[in-house]
């Protein structure tokens, strides 16, 4: 083979390669930019859950060993009777939301089409 082939071939060689080298960068820079967006998710999350870990301090209350057993009790029914509000008022509504569905006022649907 002449010379100049050679020269052909790692000229070609090294265009594939800056070819590559440049897909490659840019598919880094996308997946970094991917991180960067993450992480500033994660901070807001991060923001979101530091509030909620005050507002949990505040509300802070004592723990059950230092208590009376009345007092436990009380407690503890305080939460299923809450426990079962929130249960009955789920219910009422999946009621109310099947009511809804299933309700069809047959005075507004047009039965046949006139033609």
């Amino acid at each position: 083979m002449p010379w100049w082939s050679w020269v052909i071939i790692w000229v070609g060689l090294g265009l594939a390669l800056l070819v590559m080298l440049g897909l490659m960068a840019w598919w880094l820079f996308r997946k970094l930019m991917g991180v960067f967006r993450e992480l500033e998710t994660l901070a807001g999350k991060a923001e979101l859950l530091e509030a909620a870990n005050e507002t949990l301090d505040e509300q802070h209350s004592e723990r059950a060993i230092l208590l009376t057993r009345s007092e436990v009790v009380a407690r503890r029914e305080f939460v299923r009777s809450r426990a079962a509000e929130r249960k009955e008022a789920r219910h009422l509504a999946r009621l109310e939301r099947a009511r809804a569905l299933t309700k069809l006022d047959a005075s507004t649907r047009q039965w046949f089409k006139d033609e």
